[in-house]
């Protein structure tokens, strides 16, 4: 049986909110292995991005542990990579400098730095836009030199952050696709939080269900054709999207 990746055994995590604690999650444990894509969904302000960053590494939980490849997470590790909602590009950066920025952070040359992101760039459809500033972009055009900067870093675990939320429809139903073909072919580990409950169902192999705040884990959802032909437009799917409204009023109404 193969080893996961992530884990979190019984984690919390609690602020200090006016001189008093404020618990944004409590007792979270799952398992993730190598290659699977999750998806993590629940009412606003149950923890979700809370969750994400201490995946990240970028915040310490407060009880439990957090585990990646076995060993306890004690800040940013170099082989993963976050996508933020608001993309994070630097307005005065082209998008050949934003999409370099993290390999340039981390001291690689520039000829080292080309070679990582060009293809990339060029795959993303983005080979035109070079020279172009992010006030020139579209928002769908923004995500993509956000997705490349995160897979020129080499990563094998991918953390999203609501990263299609300000997009319209169809561009962030394309985008969806672009992540699932990302996914498919480089077998990345991948977590996404969203409050798209057909988000969560389209690229999730596994859904955490959360209450609301403090977020503790009602129920993982197995959503195994996740990837199949015409999945979007199944039975199954809109099944699966039903379970999970059903999930999240429960969990409404007992928080």
């Amino acid at each position: 049986m193969t080893e996961p990746l992530i884990e979190l055994e019984d984690v919390g995590l609690v602020y200090r909110q006016n001189g008093h604690p404020l618990a944004a999650l409590e007792g979270i444990t799952f398992a993730i292995g190598p290659g699977e894509s999750w998806a993590v969904i629940g009412p606003s302000g149950c923890g979700k991005t809370s969750l994400l960053f201490l995946l990240a590494g970028l915040r310490r939980s407060t009880s439990g542990q957090v585990r990646i490849g076995g060993q306890v997470l004690a800040g940013p590790r170099a082989r993963t990579a976050l996508i933020l909602q608001d993309y994070g590009l630097f307005p005065w950066k082209n998008v050949y400098q934003n999409a370099a920025l993290g390999l340039e952070i981390r001291g690689l040359g520039k000829k080292e730095q080309a070679r990582a992101v060009l293809p990339i760039l060029e795959e993303l459809g983005l080979g035109e836009f070079l020279s172009s500033y992010p006030a020139q972009l579209s928002g769908g055009q923004r995500q993509r030199v956000a997705i490349a900067r995160a897979l020129a870093l080499r990563p094998d675990i991918l953390l999203m952050d609501e990263p299609f939320s300000a997009l319209d429809a169809l561009t962030r139903e394309g985008l969806q696709e672009l992540i699932r073909k990302i996914w498919q072919k480089q077998r990345l580990t991948m977590v996404l939080v969203t409050h798209s409950i057909e988000e969560a169902v389209y690229l999730g192999q596994k859904i955490v269900v959360l209450t609301p705040r403090p977020g503790r884990v009602v129920r993982v959802v197995e959503n195994p054709e996740v990837g199949s032909a015409g999945f979007r437009h199944s039975e199954v799917f809109h099944r699966q999207c039903s379970l999970l409204r059903g999930l999240l009023a429960e969990a409404g109404s007992e928080g």
